[in-house]
């Protein structure tokens, strides 16, 4: 169903840092397009963005932080005066420096009059679709968005597969967790703190000097009761409960590099009523794997999974598209979705989940990380699947 044949080489786990060399790839990939959409700089507030090129993480706040990318040379940061060292500490590409003192400032020393002084008047300026106001009103020259460094990301280096396979073992890590310490009368709470607490030990063990900023951890259980509602947040105090389907939800971040693995299980027995609507989800994932091949439109295979699961009597069932990229965070471009008409090619790291929600029954799904390679969809997250394995014994 999803694990690699025999003959699939998974790709090796990695834990160090990315290269000057790596970064430098990102960024001249970055400038390429910049050429090719005659863009004179590229401004990116976007701190995944910013991590991404630079490895340096911050928080979204009053004091800015803005990379201005040239077509050709070294990409400047404009940073408060708190914050240099730390970005100096943390970035691992050549940089040059803007450093503005503080917000609010003394007129002519906010971070506004410094932002002009490094952009000429008459500059072709790309700018990310998510750039606030406040800053697009003060960026100098002719401006145009551009999704550059979202576009360069989608498909991944050698490296970040690497850095996301190692994300994968410890999200299986958290995952196995969680199938174990679920039991009736459990509370989501101590099954989140078992599960997310493995996983970062994990994570600390295997890097010590990961970066909180980007380093996170969920383990969560949707018991039947909630599961039909995807997004809904357990509180602290609900209660694992008897059959099921109980959904899993396992992700972590791990130093920049997001995955996810999830399931749809049972405690002790499976209601009668939950058998067709498991198979139909389970048999909707295989076509997916099926279809997941280099140039298959995604849009296309998002409707092929819908309409199996239509054809199976549950068509009214569906909430979510049948998956989305993962890389530096767990949810972003490309997409397995109607609507979303781009081919997938080898390097593409996607979700497959299609799912089936019913109020009064529960939620059905199942989520693995999937690395698009040269000959199909191989999975790099690996947890029991079939109904049998996800029957627990009480």
């Amino acid at each position: 169903m999803s694990p690699a044949s025999p003959e699939t080489t998974l790709p090796a786990p990695i834990t160090a840092p990315p290269s000057k060399d790596e970064l430098a790839a990102r960024l001249a990939q970055v400038q390429r397009r910049m050429r090719d959409e005659g863009l004179d700089v590229y401004v990116s507030f976007d701190p995944v963005n910013v991590y991404y090129l630079t490895h340096f993480a911050n928080n979204v706040h009053e004091r800015p932080f803005l990379l201005l990318i040239p077509q050709q040379g070294t990409p400047t940061i404009l940073a408060p005066l708190l914050e240099t060292s730390h970005v100096r500490a943390r970035a691992l590409c050549d940089l040059e420096y803007a450093t503005y003192y503080e917000f609010p400032a003394p007129e002519g020393e906010n971070w506004w009059d410094v932002y002009a002084q490094l952009i000429d008047s008459g500059a072709r300026v790309g700018i990310e679709p998510a750039m606030p106001a406040g800053i697009l009103e003060r960026t100098p020259g002719k401006t145009t968005v551009s999704d550059i460094i979202d576009e360069a990301r989608i498909v991944k280096s050698a490296y970040e597969i690497g850095r996301n396979a190692h994300a994968c073992q410890v999200v299986e890590l958290g995952h196995e967790k969680l199938l174990e310490t679920s039991r009736p009368g459990a509370i989501v709470g101590s099954v989140y703190a078992a599960a997310s607490g493995a996983m970062m030990a994990r994570i600390l063990a295997d890097i010590p000097r990961a970066n909180l900023m980007v380093t996170r951890t969920v383990g969560a259980v949707w018991p039947p009761s909630l599961s039909d509602d995807p997004h809904i947040i357990p509180t602290f105090d609900t209660q694992i409960e008897e059959a099921g389907p109980h959904v899993t939800i396992a992700f972590c971040q791990v130093d920049g590099y997001g995955v996810e693995l999830e399931r749809t299980f049972f405690l002790g027995s499976v209601p009668e009523a939950a058998r067709a609507p498991f198979d139909a989800m389970f048999e909707a994932r295989a076509r997916a794997f099926e279809l997941a091949r280099p140039g298959a439109d995604m849009g296309s295979i998002d409707t092929a999974v819908r309409k199996l699961i239509h054809d199976r009597g549950y068509g009214d069932r569906i909430l979510h598209r049948t998956g989305h990229g993962f890389g530096i965070t767990g949810h972003e471009a490309p997409y397995l979705a109607e609507g979303y008409h781009r081919d997938l090619e080898p390097g593409m790291l996607v979700s497959i989940e299609p799912g089936i929600y019913i109020p009064g029954l529960g939620g059905f799904r199942h989520s693995d990380t999937v690395l698009i390679t040269e000959s199909g969809a191989v999975s790099l997250t690996h947890a029991p699947e079939t109904l049998d394995e996800l029957t627990i014994s009480l």
